[in-house]
């Protein structure tokens, strides 16, 4: 699955084994193994991690 923000598209392979919030940075970890993604905003990393969360049930 893929999410967008501002132009820019995130893939991320379900399910999601493991999730770290560091401020605006969200670290993940999903079948295809380690990822990070830095928001400008940390409503904008608040708001991926909830659809991490959604789309891993």
């Amino acid at each position: 699955m893929s999410y967008n923000v501002n132009g820019h598209q995130i893939t991320v392979s379900f399910p999601v084994d493991s999730i770290s919030v560091n401020k605006s940075s969200i670290a993940f970890t999903d079948s295809q193994g380690k990822n990070r993604q830095t928001f400008s905003k940390r409503t904008e990393a608040l708001k991926f991690m909830n659809w991490l969360l959604s789309g891993n049930k």
